[in-house]
């Protein structure tokens, strides 16, 4: 095959060879396995959603400190000149590949019962490990300034903090229906559910069902609190 035919734009995996000129005056890059051509290429939001999975899957398995631009660039398939025209460091592009996964803060506890509450709670937690593949708690784990920079100002905002508020709005409701004591209406008891979960997640891993759930409400949460 002549490599030099290809087309502008085309990238044909076929072994470590340097980059060379096309008749287009562009360079093609030549990696190993596969052949991926311009009419195959991903633009935009195709290509920022391949990179946020490449950025999650490599942190599941390097963890943050092992994360690298190029490493997200091979995993991604892209060059990684296109991670640097979108991202200045890697801190911004997991920052970034954070708020694209994590779901949206839960809501205000609205069932009137503070167990369904906690439980509605715990399950938003839960539900959202899963979907980030534990990333975010990894960054958590490996990052020796634990509680600063923008890693862990996307977790606080959009997962932790959330989940703390809203476990505490559903204590005060439980303390004016006569369900909680109301010194038992602390953001240390707030924070009891969500520090289970989290050291369950880090240290364990695997799948966390509804029965888990319920037991750290019901044999942990609710003992405390209850009048």
């Amino acid at each position: 095959m002549d490599f030099r035919q290809l087309r502008n734009g085309d990238v044909h995996y076929a072994g470590n060879l340097s980059a060379i000129r096309t008749k287009e005056n562009a360079y093609v890059h030549y990696f190993r396995k596969c052949v991926v051509t311009g009419t195959t290429r991903r633009r935009g939001g195709a290509l920022e959603a391949a990179i946020f999975d490449a950025v999650l899957d490599r942190l599941a398995v390097v963890g943050y400190r092992g994360l690298t631009m190029e490493g997200v660039a091979g995993a991604a398939r892209t060059g990684k000149a296109a991670l640097y025209r979108r991202w200045p460091s890697k801190e911004a592009l997991v920052a970034d590949a954070l708020r694209h996964t994590l779901p949206e803060p839960p809501a205000p506890p609205t069932t009137g019962d503070v167990r369904e509450d906690m439980l509605a709670a715990l399950a938003c937690l839960r539900d959202t490990l899963l979907t980030c593949r534990g990333a975010a708690f990894r960054v958590l784990k490996d990052d020796p300034e634990e509680g600063k920079g923008i890693l862990h100002d996307v977790v606080q905002q959009r997962l932790s903090r959330p989940v703390r508020d809203v476990l505490y709005q559903a204590l005060e409701q439980a303390a004016e229906r006569g369900e909680a004591r109301p010194e038992a209406v602390t953001r240390r008891i707030a924070d009891v559910g969500p520090a289970v979960i989290f050291y369950r997640n880090l240290t364990e891993g695997g799948e966390m069902t509804d029965a888990y759930l319920e037991w750290v409400v019901d044999e942990i949460l609710l003992p405390i609190i209850r009048p």
